[in-house]
């Protein structure tokens, strides 16, 4: 049934699909139905579709009326199964009483077995739990007592602390493995609450953390003092964990501070080492003086302990600091769990970020960096110790002060590893090291290349210590060198018992011309060489005692300096005060004035100051040249930006520039002197005054002169040479006798010039001076006036001509002058022409030709030739000195030529002036 209908409405929804659609519009169905139809068309269809229309409605209508037939059959059957199950479900349900009464008696009957079971089970779970807690409880009680006996009270403390070497020492191992048990014990029972536990607890807690504070503590003291950071290091990180770190670190440097104070104080106490010194000496020696060995002795071994023992502390400071700047809290700060045995931590830090140093939580702790703290105390330590001392005793702050490079020299370089920021030493917060280049770049290389007055650590030793011993121990060096120049200036002697006074009266002087000499007393004006060399002596001893110390060498050599600019200066305004008596410098006056040696002693004896001085500071540059660095790390400390370097060296500089200006000066006025006589005798002739001259320019100048000046005796003597030349030259008329003593007389000029020039220079003592032979062409010329002497005019005029041989050693305008002499002594006789031909005087002339020759004075440009009409007319615009002079000999020839005549007799002058004309146009072109 049910099957059938399922078909018919399979079939049903198949048929009436197209009006089953939720979209169904009739009207639209009924236009498309016709759609595309004729008129008559339409209407079949139309009829058609409304019989299928209405074929489909009753067969709509009869599968209505069987499907409503045959659900109500359905409906009866049901009923009467539903009338059938009622009367089922009475039965169960009578059923079920039945079970529900037997299920409550069998409920009574269990339930007051179950209830006592449940007491019996409480009662046996609590004494289950009082028995745990009394074993847990004896067992925390026996591992306590095991702890105890592991761990004795004395384990804690340092051995020093009143504890023996023979008690008991701790056993780590077994320890670690009792709290190792007590924590899991205690972790994992509840013994919370138990008065006995809880105390034993905080004993157990509190020794733990007090036993590995010590530990810890001293592992962190063996590493400092054998140097090993990996255990300074472990005993950091262990202080870091529990929380005490900082405060641990910061109890200790303090305590290195006090122990530090009490190790010093009384070192240097002068009853403690004058009873030292009595005891070694087994005899009573008061501090007066009287026993200055033994308390120098005593006093020095004593800081020597003590800077030993400073380097000792600061090295075990240094390894700490070292470590706490590497160490660092890697990890966040944020809560965690610990053990029972853990402890409460300590909240310092609670905000600090992960990354902070051990340094920078020990530093917010005492403010400082630990080695920087430390050592500020330590020196203000010894600094009231060695100032206590000295204020007590004046022998111990005169051995301080005598000594004060030797005191520099056992604190640098010994202490450079905690001195120099570069090999970890004194840094304090903030602070840097700045490199600066000492003036004694030796004694910087002998005291430490890495330590700097700049340094922290050496700018409070300086401040606090050696300061005060600097300024007196300078002060002493200055007024050494001060007492060693003034007894170079002893006071002047009382009238009448003047040296020179006295020296002239023994060589039986004129009264008169002792008042002249007291004008000039050569002791008190310089002194002696060995005074002067004593004042140098004692500058190179004060700066060689302080050549361990850059900043005291600078300073003494500054004082140095000092000292030797008012030296020079004394000297000077003693010489420029001092009016010379021109009869002291006349060479002239024969015998020699007995004070003209005096004067070039005194000369000497500055030039012997200057090359002392000169000598000490060229050996101090040299020596330390090699150490110094190159320029470009030298331009800010070193050179013109001031500093003591470049004062002490301006200042010696300045020394040895006046020194040298006085003895240029007062050399110069000797040579002139010397100069303006031999040249004037020469022109004017005077051998013999000549001779005279250079024999007072020889041994009263050059002998004893210790100045160098070769080079301008040299051409002192070029000149003279030349000018004795000149002056052959116009000794006219020439007879057989005239020739022989003017041979004799170039003979003894030749021999008194090569005494003078031996006499100059070093090799003087020696006569191994320069020769004449090396002063060229004046020397050829005055050697070949010898033959010129007894040649004839045909013979010179041949000489002139002459393009090589013997006479090209001779200058040709010599030869022009001889010639134009010789031409004119043969025209007019004596009348010396040809000077007197132009209208000038023998001076002028050789003055004239000497320029022209190039022998002139240096410097000369005008030779007074201009006084005469006929010179002045020579002497053309626009042409040279040389030139000039050249136009002269040419007018002088063009005179002489005009007054030859044939019946004069003189044979060959004509032929001779036609030479001379052809040579001066030679030396034109």
């Amino acid at each position: 049934m049910d099957s059938e209908a399922d078909g018919e409405a399979r079939s049903f929804e198949s048929s009436y699909a197209e009006f089953l659609a939720p979209g169904f519009d009739a009207a639209q169905y009924a236009q498309n139905a016709v759609k595309g139809e004729s008129s008559s068309g339409q209407a079949d269809r139309i009829a058609q579709l409304m019989a299928a229309l209405s074929g489909r409605a009753e067969s709509l209508d009869d599968l209505m009326q069987r499907t409503i037939v045959a659900s109500h059959e359905d409906l009866l059957s049901q009923i009467v199964g539903i009338k059938t199950l009622d009367v089922s479900l009475g039965q169960v349900e009578e059923q079920v009483r039945e079970i529900k009464s037997y299920m409550h008696g069998l409920r009574t009957k269990i339930r007051v077995p179950y209830e006592q079971s449940r007491v019996y089970a409480n009662q046996s779970s609590n004494l289950h739990a009082a028995i745990q807690s009394v074993r847990g409880t004896s067992k925390f009680i026996q591992l306590v007592r095991r702890l105890r006996t592991l761990m004795p009270d004395s384990a804690v403390r340092p051995l020093g602390d009143g504890q023996s070497p023979g008690d008991a020492q701790p056993d780590f191992a077994l320890a670690a493995l009792t709290l190792l048990d007590i924590d899991r014990l205690v972790s994992g029972s509840d013994l919370a609450g138990i008065r006995l536990v809880d105390e034993a607890m905080e004993r157990v807690v509190s020794r733990r953390r007090e036993l590995t504070v010590g530990v810890a503590e001293e592992l962190i003291e063996s590493g400092m003092r054998r140097q090993h950071q990996s255990d300074i290091s472990s005993g950091m990180q262990v202080l870091f964990n529990l929380g005490v770190l900082p405060a641990l670190v910061a109890k200790r440097v303090r305590g290195y501070t006090v122990s530090w104070a009490a190790f010093v104080s009384g070192k240097l106490n002068p009853k403690a080492i004058s009873a030292c010194v009595r005891e070694h000496n087994a005899r009573s020696t008061a501090i007066d003086g009287s026993d200055m060995v033994g308390i120098d002795s005593v006093l020095w071994s004593r800081l020597e302990a003590l800077v030993d023992e400073l380097l000792a502390r600061g090295l075990e400071l240094r390894a700490l600091e070292r470590v706490l700047a590497r160490k660092r809290d890697v990890l966040p700060r944020f809560d965690a769990s610990g053990g029972a045995l853990d402890g409460q931590r300590a909240d310092w830090g609670a905000g600090a970020a992960a990354g902070v140093s051990f340094l920078d939580l020990t530093v917010s702790e005492i403010g400082d960096r630990v080695l920087a703290f430390w050592w500020g105390t330590a020196v203000n330590a010894l600094a009231a110790e060695a100032a206590a001392a000295c204020a007590e005793s004046g022998v111990i702050r005169q051995i301080l002060t005598n000594s004060y490079p030797r005191l520099v020299q056992l604190f640098l370089p010994k202490l450079e590893h905690i001195l120099s920021p570069r090999l970890g030493g004194v840094v304090s917060v903030g602070g840097s090291a700045t490199q600066d280049s000492p003036l004694h770049r030796q004694a910087a290389q002998r005291q430490s290349p890495n330590v700097s007055y700049s340094d922290p650590g050496l700018r409070v030793l300086w401040d606090q210590l050696l300061a005060r011993f600097e300024s007196e121990y300078v002060a002493k060096a200055t007024s050494r060198i001060e007492e060693a120049v003034a007894r170079c200036y002893p006071p002047a002697p009382p009238p009448g018992l003047l040296d020179a006074q006295e020296s002239w009266s023994h060589r039986g002087a004129q009264a008169e011309r002792a008042s002249d000499m007291e004008r000039m007393t050569a002791v008190s004006i310089v002194p002696n060489r060995k005074l002067v060399v004593g004042v140098v002596r004692s500058i190179s001893t004060e700066l060689e005692m302080a050549k361990s110390d850059p900043r005291l060498w600078s300073a003494v050599a500054g004082a140095a300096a000092g000292v030797a600019a008012s030296f020079a200066d004394i000297t000077q305004g003693k010489v420029a005060s001092i009016t010379v008596n021109p009869s002291v410098l006349d060479p002239g006056k024969w015998p020699a004035h007995p004070l003209t040696k005096s004067y070039v002693g005194l000369v000497n004896t500055v030039e012997e100051l200057r090359k002392r001085i000169e000598e000490l500071w060229a050996s101090e540059a040299a020596t330390h040249m090699p150490q110094r660095l190159p320029e470009s790390s030298l331009a800010a400390a070193s050179g013109s930006n001031g500093g003591p370097k470049a004062a002490c060296r301006d200042t010696m500089d300045g020394c040895l520039d006046r020194l040298s200006s006085f003895v240029e000066d007062h050399v110069s006025a000797l040579f002139r002197a010397a100069d303006t006589a031999i040249a004037g005798s020469i022109a004017d002739g005077d051998t013999s005054s000549g001779t005279q001259a250079m024999q007072w320019l020889q041994t009263q100048v050059l002998e004893p002169l210790e100045v160098e000046c070769q080079e301008r005796v040299r051409a002192m003597v070029d000149r003279y040479l030349g000018l004795y030349v000149c002056a052959l030259c116009l000794a006219y008329p020439l007879t057989e006798d005239e020739k022989l003593r003017l041979t004799g007389e170039v003979t003894q000029f030749e021999f008194a010039c090569s005494q003078v020039l031996a006499a100059a220079g070093p090799g003087a003592r020696s006569r191994e001076g320069l020769a004449l032979d090396g002063l060229g062409r004046s020397y050829q010329a005055l050697r070949l006036m010898r033959p010129l002497l007894f040649m004839s005019a045909a013979e010179l005029a041949a000489a002139l001509g002459q393009s090589d041989g013997v006479w090209q050693q001779v200058p040709l305008l010599d030869l022009l002058d001889h010639a134009v002499c010789r031409i004119a002594t043969e025209v007019r006789g004596r009348e010396r022409l040809p000077f007197e031909l132009l209208g000038c005087t023998q001076r002028q002339w050789i003055a004239c030709v000497s320029v022209a020759t190039g022998r002139g004075a240096a410097g000369e440009t005008d030779v007074d030739i201009c006084y005469n009409r006929s010179m002045r007319s020579a002497w053309g615009d626009g042409v040279d000195v040389r030139g000039s002079c050249s136009a002269v000999l040419c007018e002088s020839l063009d005179k002489l030529s005009a007054c030859i005549q044939p019946d004069t007799g003189g044979e060959g002058l004509g032929e001779l002036a036609d030479a001379a004309r052809r040579a001066l146009s030679a030396i034109d072109a």
